[in-house]
């Protein structure tokens, strides 16, 4: 399991190196998981739709407090949350 592959680096040499790291798994034929943030990460799937799926868990706001289902659903999070976050601890957005 690789959680946030190459956080702290910048956007564009995160997103290539992960992708790098999970093509060169995919081609030793390894089963895995890849945590991440980058929906860039998650075009993948589309390269290879038989051998890389995406999953996501569902999050929700509930008296100003973000919560988690925590069940595993196919494909990519369609919700986004930093906004919600942000405006929380009083950023104006």
């Amino acid at each position: 399991m690789l959680d946030e592959v190459f956080r702290g680096t910048n956007s564009l040499d995160r997103i290539f190196g992960a992708k790098t790291v999970i093509k060169n798994l995919y081609l030793l034929s390894t089963i895995g998981f890849v945590t991440t943030h980058d929906l860039e990460i998650s075009k993948l799937e589309e390269d290879y739709p038989n051998h890389i799926k995406n999953y996501h868990f569902t999050d929700q706001f509930v008296n100003n407090e973000i919560t988690f289902d925590y069940r595993l659903k196919e494909g990519v999070s369609t919700t986004t949350n930093a906004i919600a976050l942000m405006e929380m601890i009083g950023i104006k957005i």
